[in-house]
């Protein structure tokens, strides 16, 4: 694999890397419970409204409300990264890839404060190349504007493979042309929301053989 076009593993942060209390659904629940209270009309759906779908939502259609939406996902994020622990295998999987020529991004929905602390705490950014949060973005996953800024850093990367544990990592990376790897994902909310997987692993030690095999 050349050192001038590697192939570029790009981790989720939460419930990936590091396993926290933080909980999406509760975040969005709050979240949605606020834009509704102030009059912000959600158009009808099947399937319920994400965090991130939400804040992208207030941005266009009431962007007078984003500081007070956005203040209600980092109260939690603050609160759930103190709790933090580190998933099994991270370090040893992030270091064997790096052994098989992959540079190594985190692509996380948290803000830059979240990101820094957790992976500093871990001793995780040594192995990091990049790290892309919410602050370096126009929109959040399950939109794939995150693999812009990764293909920028590498526009001649021979592959971009997404490593994540929820549907809103699987569906960037889905729109984003990037094959994706579920680890321990909800296999029936990937099947409800379209999204296609590459393949499946419930270890993170399991990585490097899979990513080794072509995945």
């Amino acid at each position: 694999m050349s050192a001038l076009v590697p192939a570029v593993c790009v981790f989720d942060l939460d419930h990936t890397l590091v396993s926290s209390p933080l909980d999406l659904r509760a975040v969005s629940r709050e979240m949605e419970a606020f834009v509704r209270s102030r009059g912000v009309s959600l158009p009808p759906r099947e399937q319920r409204w994400s965090a991130p779908e939400l804040f992208d939502l207030v941005r266009r259609e009431a962007a007078h409300l984003t500081p007070e939406v956005l203040a209600i996902p980092v109260t939690h994020e603050r609160r759930a990264m103190e709790q933090a622990t580190l998933e099994p295998f991270a370090a040893e999987t992030m270091a064997a890839l790096k052994q098989l020529g992959f540079a190594i991004a985190v692509w996380t929905n948290n803000d830059r404060v979240v990101a820094d602390y957790v992976l500093t705490r871990f001793a995780l950014l040594p192995h990091l190349d990049l790290v892309v949060t919410r602050d370096d973005v126009a929109r959040l996953k399950p939109d794939p504007d995150g693999l812009r800024v990764v293909r920028a850093r590498w526009p001649l990367a021979s592959r971009v493979v997404v490593v994540g544990d929820s549907w809103v990592d699987g569906a960037a990376a889905q729109a984003g042309g990037a094959p994706f790897i579920a680890y321990r994902a909800d296999a029936a909310e990937l099947d409800r929301r379209g999204v296609v997987v590459t393949a499946r692993i419930s270890s993170l030690f399991d990585l490097p053989a899979t990513l080794a095999a072509g995945c």
